[in-house]
């Protein structure tokens, strides 16, 4: 008894970690979007249930701009967060975001899709440790739900270590266009 009381408090220790760190960056969302609309500036951008984010780089580069959407928690893991597309070099790049951070040196597999019509991959970290990068252009590896624009059931194993869940991803096209418009110039 006493080791699941254990488990569970980490378990909410973790979750409570989560929320501090969801309510941080929506207080920071909201005072930057103040700042922004103040400037005279349109504030961030959304499309449907995804939003742009646009980080500032500190030592005075090109922001890193992505678009997020959170799992469904009612069918996830709490340590899956959501999906992110991010605009990288050469393209865009796809990572699933989690709320414990994997070793940089791991390799995990992801799998996503229902049963009978699975997608495997080996991914990469990436810093701080909590985004799993996936190889390829993310509409190859979205597949059928790319276009189909429904719920993508998602699977991380790493070691001993199994992280699943369900992201809906209703509007990513749209939310991929507007991502494509705001990546920085190579």
């Amino acid at each position: 008894m006493l080791r699941f009381v254990n488990k569970l408090m980490l378990r909410l220790g973790v979750a409570f970690v989560g929320l501090v760190i969801l309510a941080t960056v929506v207080t920071w969302n909201l005072v930057r979007s103040e700042a922004v609309a103040a400037a005279g500036q349109s504030p961030a951008e959304s499309a449907g249930a995804w939003r742009l984010v646009r980080t500032p780089n500190p030592r005075g580069g090109p922001d890193a701009v992505s678009i997020m959407h959170t799992a469904d928690t009612s069918r996830s893991d709490l340590d899956l967060a959501g999906l992110m597309v991010r605009c990288s070099q050469g393209g865009s790049e796809l990572a699933i975001v989690t709320l414990n951070a994997f070793p940089l040196r791991a390799h995990p597999h992801v799998t996503f899709g229902n049963p009978g019509q699975e997608k495997q991959f080996e991914a990469t970290i990436g810093a701080p440790g909590t985004a799993v990068v996936l190889p390829g252009d993310p509409k190859t590896v979205l597949g059928e739900a790319w276009s189909a624009e429904s719920d993508v059931p998602i699977r991380v194993t790493e070691g001993s270590n199994t992280i699943s869940g369900v992201v809906p991803i209703g509007g990513i096209q749209s939310a991929f266009t507007l991502l494509k418009a705001n990546c920085p110039a190579p």
